[in-house]
């Protein structure tokens, strides 16, 4: 077995700034003094996801949507096998390479119905025009149906990766921190100069669009 670097410092970041915008969002929804807070947590988890799109086709090796597996014979057996050892897959699998998709279409209903939702009812964000003193609850509605529906495939994939770690002994998880799998044979990822500046400013866009949001009232306007 060799250790082959897979994932790059964009995929582990994105990663990891997922999980906390997307809790950080959850945790604060019923809280109507912290709306305006789980409003720039979900544009902020609009901006990873997009920055993420773009990756998928510009991004190094195993992150293009390209690369990901949605051949449903590996499908099949990778998810009737779940107590063997299958194909080894040096970037996604199938079950994770439907996971994600799944999860940026919802991200992408959640954000919108969301935006929505706060436009109408309190009259701020992008759709701050279309206030029409709080009594539309539709959007709100559909807002928590697809942020459910996104937790539930979050924790289907949790599951598949505590599974992939503890049961069939992967590293899955361990390759998402390091950025490292152990494989059979190298199969190591180099990024371009294109993908390096990618990095660099998908860094300063995110850390704008924290500045805008979180330190001006401009997107809060009615």
């Amino acid at each position: 077995m060799e250790k082959s670097y897979i994932w790059s410092i964009y995929n582990r970041v994105s990663h990891i700034l997922t999980i906390i915008l997307f809790g950080v969002c959850y945790l604060l929804a019923d809280y109507e003094d912290n709306l305006s807070y789980h409003a720039i947590a979900g544009y902020l988890l609009g901006v990873v996801f997009l920055l993420r799109i773009i990756w998928g086709f510009i991004g190094s090796r195993y992150s293009r949507f390209r690369d990901f597996n949605f051949d449903g014979k590996d499908l099949k057996e990778y998810l009737l096998s779940p107590l063997s050892e299958t194909k080894e897959y040096a970037g996604h699998n199938p079950a994770s390479s439907y996971a994600i998709i799944a999860m940026m279409v919802l991200v992408f209903l959640s954000i919108f119905t969301g935006t929505l939702a706060f436009g109408i009812q309190e009259g701020q964000g992008l759709f701050s025009s279309l206030y029409s003193d709080g009594e539309n609850h539709f959007f709100k509605d559909v807002h928590e149906i697809f942020v459910n529906l996104f937790l539930i495939i979050i924790g289907i994939h949790i599951a598949g990766a505590l599974m992939d770690k503890y049961i069939k002994k992967g590293d899955a998880i361990d390759s998402m921190i390091t950025g490292y799998k152990k494989l059979s044979q190298n199969e190591n990822v180099r990024m371009n100069i294109l993908q390096k500046l990618y990095i660099i400013l998908a860094a300063a866009a995110f850390l704008y669009c924290v500045y805008y949001l979180g330190f001006t009232e401009n997107i809060f306007i009615a």
